[in-house]
């Protein structure tokens, strides 16, 4: 009798373990969002939970620094990370410890956008322009070729210790091993969205935000259109010989053509695990989670992209 009893009670057990077994549409999953691609990343959340809610798929979140994404990735307390960067060689090196396996894919390219305030009469700047802004090289607005007749002190926004300042400085101030020193008048802030909203209310603004946030906080900062110079020697995007002494707004077709010379991909890294992260993952990958990237003014990075005929970029 109590090997029967026994007997049932592990095959309740088993029952119970076989019923709460993780699937790629249910479970649950924690993932930690860079900032600069936030708003992009919960609309991909709140989409796959609107197809697998009721399959038991409940996905949170936090807002973090990646730094922070990619450290708990590595340390396999988050089974999925979606970086505005590669993982560095010491992460990798790490990942490879903890995993024995773990994918890379880029899912989207996004770039970073050169925003002022409204009133103010610059329409476009060279790389090399932005460069010299943040050296402290140019200081004023009457020193910009394409920005008269504004006059006065520019005063530089960016998120202090974000993806976007290690973008510019990986971009714009790398000098061999080291960095150029940023001497302008800056103002730092605390997010991405306080950037916009401190360039809307000073007529001397210039800023860098992630361009994921342009639609995501309605702003009305102006965006300006960027062109490269003779002086911009990187590489990282191969950029077409058509481009020369022109200018080019981010447009995902912009991006998508190496036009935009402020251009950045979005990595997703994610173990072999066949999980809740894994169908994550999938979803953002394909077709319903690529149309959301170009939803919110991205370029997807997994689907063909076809580009309208006379359309203005």
């Amino acid at each position: 009798m109590r090997i029967l009893i026994f007997a049932a009670l592990i095959a309740l057990l088993l029952g119970c373990s076989t019923e709460q077994k993780e699937t790629t549409t249910k479970g649950r999953l924690h993932i930690f969002i860079p900032e600069s691609i936030a708003p992009v990343m919960i609309d991909e959340v709140d989409e796959f939970l609107s197809l697998y809610r009721e399959s038991g798929a409940q996905i949170t979140y936090t807002i973090a620094s990646s730094e922070t994404a990619a450290h708990h990735f590595v340390q396999d307390t988050s089974r999925i990370v979606f970086l505005p960067r590669p993982l560095t060689p010491q992460e990798k090196d790490h990942a490879k410890k903890t995993f024995s396996e773990f994918n890379e894919l880029t899912v989207a390219y996004d770039g970073i956008a050169v925003v002022v305030h409204p009133i103010n009469k610059a329409q476009q700047m060279t790389t090399t322009e932005i460069q010299k802004v943040l050296t402290g090289t140019v200081s004023r607005w009457e020193q910009l070729a394409f920005a008269k007749p504004m006059k006065g002190i520019i005063k530089v926004y960016y998120q202090d210790s974000s993806d976007v300042l290690e973008y510019l400085k990986q971009r714009l101030l790398k000098q061999g091993d080291t960095y150029a020193k940023i001497s302008a008048k800056i103002t730092r802030t605390s997010s991405d969205l306080q950037t916009l909203r401190s360039v809307e209310k000073d007529p001397m603004s210039l800023g860098f935000v992630a361009l994921d946030w342009i639609d995501s906080a309605h702003s009305k900062a102006k965006i300006l259109n960027l062109g490269r110079t003779k002086e911009d020697t990187d590489t990282t995007f191969a950029t077409p010989e058509e481009t020369k002494n022109n200018f080019y707004s981010p447009h995902p077709a912009n991006i998508y053509r190496n036009y935009y010379p402020l251009k950045r991909a979005i990595y997703m890294y994610t173990c072999t695990h066949v999980d809740l992260a894994a169908g994550f993952g999938t979803y953002v990958a394909t077709a319903e989670g690529q149309k959301i990237f170009l939803k919110c003014g991205l370029l997807p990075g997994t689907q063909r992209i076809k580009l309208k005929t006379n359309e203005p970029y």
